[in-house]
Order: structure tokens, then sequence, then C-alpha cells
């Protein structure tokens, strides 16, 4: 069956809330459109045997799209096709689980979406065979068609948060993609100065990278600031580009989930210290600086120079900003407003035009295949 195709630039995000699929619970969080490919983001046990069908309402049968990548957290699909006007049938089945089956309108003035599962899902016991009623209901889905920022999607934000713009968003379940910064081999740090960024933690996870300046090799670590499994917000730097010689300090106190928070590291040339929010979370007397080696980029929300999944940080970020100053001595309130270039910046970026960088060093963001800059209302 031959299809038509038109091209269809634009980006289609059909946003899940509190989806519930069989008895895992597993949670679909979004569905994306992109011309041709589909990815759908969510929870996923077993996603590299997960069944996907996708055709046309009501077609003799539905085509089975090419997977193009997998993991627990996302299905990446191509379609044989660009869809146009129409209904169609989304449907995804892991083993021995029911079937979650996505209705989509495409029309010319806009998208609806309507999620149900199958009446029933058959269950193998030794040689009996029996049939279980799922009680999903069917339940509408909020759908926009356009531009992200043309979405009026659910915020993320918190009550009495400042900001809403463009944010970049990483998934460590993706593989290793941290995004560069061009021109940044040599913004080297002194005696004194102050990493900071606002971020949406949404899981913790080994190394999860916010700023980085190492190149991978025996020597080549500079600076580092970062948010470990268990949620602690660390920072570090290498005073010969080695780990035999690493000044390290993390926090008392976990990086708050599912909400913005401001996070920074300080150091004075004598003491380094952490906030969260505004709160001191820890302080300890230390001696040097880091090293200066120039041998790579800096990195934004993962590293840049190994492959690997695990230094990926799972959440939002915006208004990462590095100075050659110690901006914060003691407890404050968090920033209101978004940041402006100084004479201290060495490095600011708010992603409001795909991570172009306004500060005095440092070119425009290298996005990788995972990396997206997206509203922050939008998950």
């Amino acid at each position: 069956m031959k299809q038509s195709s038109t091209f269809w630039a634009c980006l289609l995000l059909v946003l899940f809330s509190e989806f519930v699929w069989a008895d895992h619970a597993e949670q679909i969080d979004q569905v994306r459109i992109d011309g041709s490919k589909i990815t759908v983001y969510g929870r996923f046990f077993d996603s590299a045997n997960t069944r996907v069908t996708f055709g046309a309402e009501g077609a003799s049968y539905p085509f089975l799209p090419r997977v193009t990548n997998t993991s627990v957290r996302a299905i990446e699909l191509q379609l044989p096709f660009q869809p146009v006007p129409g209904q169609y049938r989304l449907t995804l089945q892991e083993p021995g689980e029911a079937e979650l089956d996505l209705a989509i309108t495409i029309g010319d003035d806009g998208v609806s979406a309507v999620a149900v599962a199958s009446p029933t899902v058959t269950v193998e016991d030794g040689d009996s065979v029996s049939s279980e009623a799922n009680s999903l209901s069917p339940e509408i889905v909020d759908a926009c068609r356009g531009a992200p920022a043309a979405c009026n999607s659910p915020s993320v934000l918190t009550d009495g948060s400042p900001f809403c713009d463009a944010v970049a968003d990483f998934d460590p379940f993706r593989g290793s993609q941290a995004m560069t910064i061009d021109g940044t081999q040599e913004l080297y740090l002194d005696e004194s100065f102050t990493i900071e960024a606002r971020v949406f933690t949404k899981g913790y996870v080994r190394s999860g990278i916010l700023v980085d300046k190492y190149s991978g090799n025996a020597r080549g670590r500079e600076y580092r600031l970062s948010v470990n499994r268990e949620g602690l917000l660390k920072a570090w730097f290498s005073v010969d580009g080695t780990l035999n010689h690493v000044r390290a300090l993390y926090s008392n106190t976990p990086v708050p989930k599912d909400q913005w928070v401001h996070v920074a590291s300080t150091f004075d040339g004598q003491v380094m210290r952490l906030y969260i929010d505004g709160v001191m979370a820890g302080e300890e007397a230390m001696r040097g600086r880091p090293a200066q080696l120039g041998y790579q980029n800096i990195a934004i929300g993962g590293n840049n120079c190994c492959d690997g999944y695990y230094e990926v940080f799972n959440g939002l970020m915006d208004e990462v900003r590095i100075s050659s100053t110690v901006r914060y001595s003691e407890s404050f309130t968090p920033p209101t407003e978004e940041f402006v270039s100084d004479n201290s910046t060495l490095l600011l970026l708010p992603f409001d035009e795909s991570g172009k960088n306004f500060g005095v060093l440092g070119g425009k963001a290298t996005l990788t295949d995972y990396n997206r800059i997206v509203p922050c209302s939008a998950l």
C-alpha cells in the first residue's frame, strides 16, 4: 500500500499526563512526530522487544515502523511516509502486557488524540491461557500542532518561578549527549570563580554533569559541577590535571527533584562553597587553582570526551553562568531575573537562541542528535 507524502516540517507534540499502562504502571510522557520520525518518551521495561505499529485508522493492516533507537526512556521510530491530515493509530505492546493504543487525528486546523488500552490481555500460565480485563478507560490527551513554543503545554515550573523561556533538555538513557560550547578550550578558572545554573532534576544518575572541562585523558581534568546518584551537588577541580590532586566538595543535602532550583559552587582561593537555592549546602577550606590545560571545550549536561550514558544529567537546565569572581559568600536569595553579562562573566548560556553564548569567551553550543532546546513549560 503506497501512501502519499507531504513535507510536514512542524513538530507535533502530544503530551501525556499520569497515564497508566497495564499492571507495571509504565508512564508515557510524550509522543513527538517530526516529519516521518516518531519518538515515544516514557518508561519502558523491555523497549528492545516492544512491538510497535502505526497506520491509518481502519486500514486493513498497519505498518511496522523501523525502530532506530531504544532505551528505557524512549523508542524512536522511522515511518515509511510522512503523515498527511487524517486519522491514525499508534500501538505499542511489551511482551505479556496489554496493548497501548493512541488514536491521533491530524487536521488542517490542529491535532487531537485519545489514548485507549485494549480491553483484554492474554496471560499464559503453563498450559492454561486466560484473558484479563484491563479497566483503563479512554483518556483525552492534550495535543498541539506547530513549533514547541506555540504549544500550550502543562508547566513544569513550581509556583513563583520567575523564568519560563527556552531551556536545554538532557536524557541520560539515550547515550552520551553533552552540549559542547565551541571555542572554550582556553576558558580557564583562577583562584576565584563561580559556577552556577538553574536546574530541573528529573532523576539522579551517576555523575550527572552540569558543567564539565575534562578531556578524558590521564592529565586532562580541569573542573566540574555535577549531581551524583545520591542527588548530592558535587564540585571539584584538579590542580595538575590528574585525579591525584583533586579538590572536591559534596553538598550536605540532595538537589530537590521535579522543581526548578538554583545551584552554585564558588571558590575564593581558600574556601570552596556549595549553594542549593541560595542556602549554603557545603563549605571546606582548600588551596590551589584549577589546572589550565586547554585540551577540551566546555561541555554542558554531560562529558564530550567519552562514550557512555552514565554522566549525562537527567533533566532540564537554564541560565548556566561561569564567572571569574565569587558572586556568593553566604546564603542568599536565589536570582529572580535572567542573568546579564558583566565584566566578570566568562560564559553565559540562557539557551534562548539554541545555546548561543552571551559571555566574553566561546561560541555557540554544538548539539548532538539527542540534545534539545525546548520551552521550559514542556517536559
